[in-house]
Formats: structure tokens, sequence, C-alpha cells
């Protein structure tokens, strides 16, 4: 007879890579999850976090907006920064500032993989390669 996990053992949290986890028992105290439910919440992270992350790279538009914003806020450090956060993405010069972050990120990177390459760096992909 196989035994069965009835829950009395403390669970093996084990979470992704830079996440905590939910819940982390205490001497005489098994935590509210267990094991199979700390499996399947740290399948449920990861997944999230792949999906947030291919998201990411699938829209670089979003990088350009929130190194705009920072900027602006770290700059300006108004003392109200939820307001200014409101002001920024309301501007009507928003794409505008956006597409200038862009354009300086994108000749800051230009810059980067020349440098790299007259320094005789090979760790350029085939795009890096071509446009520098």
């Amino acid at each position: 007879m196989n035994p069965i996990d009835t829950g009395s053992a403390k669970p093996q949290h084990d979470p992704p890579i830079a996440m905590e986890p939910y819940d982390l028992g205490r001497a005489g105290d098994l935590g509210a999850l267990s094991n199979e439910q700390q499996w399947h919440t740290n399948i449920l992270k990861t997944r999230t976090r792949i999906n947030n992350e291919r998201y990411l790279r699938n829209h670089p538009e979003i990088n350009h907006m929130i190194s705009a914003f920072l900027r602006d806020l770290l700059l300006k450090q108004p003392k109200d920064p939820r307001q200014h956060f409101t002001d920024f993405f309301t501007h009507p010069d928003l794409i505008t500032r956006i597409e200038e972050v862009k354009e300086e990120y994108e000749q800051q990177h230009h810059d980067d993989m020349v440098v790299r390459k007259l320094a005789g760096e090979s760790c350029f992909n085939d795009n890096d390669e071509e446009s520098a």
C-alpha cells in the first residue's frame, strides 16, 4: 500500500527562481498549502512569469514607456508622484516623449555594439553584426 500525503508533513516549497513561496510553515505549523498545492502554485508562478516575459519581449515599447517615465520622475522629483504619473501618461506629447527615449536607446545600443566590435568581442547575433 502506497503512503498518501495527508498534509501532515511540512510542504516542500522550492519556489521558482526569484519568486518567494506563498506560505512558510513554522515550528508546529505546516502552513496553508500541502505539497501538491505548493507544486501547483509553483507551476502557476512559472507559467505566469514566462507569459509576462513573452508579452514584454513582444512589446518593447513598454520598456521605453517605463524608462521615459522613470527618467522624468527622477529628474523632476515631484511631491506627488501619483499625480505626476497621471500627468505624464495623459500628456498630449506622450508619443513624442516615448519615441525620443526609443531613439536614444537604439542609438546607445548601436554605439555599444560598435564599441564591442572594435574591442574584438564576438557576442553578437546576426542582426547586431549587420547593424553595427
